[in-house]
């Protein structure tokens, strides 16, 4: 069984060639496409995750703080516009707190501030390069409910989150206390 081999050194034609690399293109092209989406998506929720992060945080010192409020005093929770030496600095709250003093919570420059004996802001860092666009604070029922929104955006991708949660003031039991739960304009001083 001795068979003679019939070698073919030609090599490859030039439509072979042509066939192989347009292939090789269409599946590079789909590669690319399939890459970026999933690059996409992934900054998608890292962005979603990261601004989830702050703003819990953040309704977690607001609601933590309005939850514990005093009932003292005719107004003792008023929530509205913040006027701020006579400018509207946006929404806000206005409070007394488990120790009786008179806080606030408002937005200035982007970031958080509690106004009391000692004023509060988180650290810039805690924001991870997002800043509150918008605070909104309202009564949700006739009683002792408020909710709270709040509206960030990220200052590089410009992504804007919005969270909110409700949160019930326990020591305001009693159709007097729930009177002092008001609505309007509050004046910082």
């Amino acid at each position: 069984m001795n068979r003679k081999r019939k070698k073919d050194n030609r090599g490859m034609s030039l439509a072979e060639l042509i066939v192989t690399f347009a292939l090789m293109g269409i599946f590079l092209a789909a590669v690319a496409v399939v890459i970026s989406s999933s690059v996409l998506i992934h900054s998608e929720l890292t962005g979603t995750m990261y601004a989830q992060s702050v703003s819990e945080t953040l309704l977690d010192k607001i609601a933590g703080e309005l939850a514990a409020a005093d009932p003292v005093g005719s107004k003792a929770i008023v929530a509205g516009r913040t006027l701020k030496e006579g400018e509207d600095i946006g929404g806000g709250v206005s409070f007394y707190d488990r120790e009786g003093i008179k806080a606030s919570f408002y937005v200035e420059d982007g970031l958080l501030v509690m106004k009391a004996d000692e004023n509060w802001k988180m650290d810039e860092k805690a924001y991870m390069g997002y800043r509150i666009t918008e605070m909104k604070i309202s009564r949700l029922n006739k009683e002792n409910v408020l909710e709270i929104v709040l509206t960030i955006r990220n200052l590089k991708t410009d992504f804007t989150y919005t969270a909110s949660r409700a949160v019930a003031c326990y020591n305001f039991e009693s159709e007097k206390d729930f009177e002092k739960i008001r609505e309007e304009d509050i004046l910082l001083e």
